[in-house]
């Protein structure tokens, strides 16, 4: 079964926060839960909206 994973420090934040879910959807859901609490982003720029897309990986 196919599943998404992402490492913060992929997009160049010091942060140790992975994740991995069933799918690329969730993965997004909880990069914007954890990114408005542990870096203050209300809103992802687009600049790390590509570099994200670009880290997600799939495993």
């Amino acid at each position: 079964m196919t599943r998404f994973s992402y490492k913060c420090k992929d997009v160049g934040f010091e942060c140790s926060w992975e994740i991995d879910q069933p799918t690329e959807k969730d993965v997004w859901g909880k990069i914007k839960i954890h990114n408005r609490y542990a870096h203050n982003q209300f809103e992802i720029p687009p600049e790390y909206e590509e570099k994200i897309k670009a880290a997600i990986k799939e495993i």
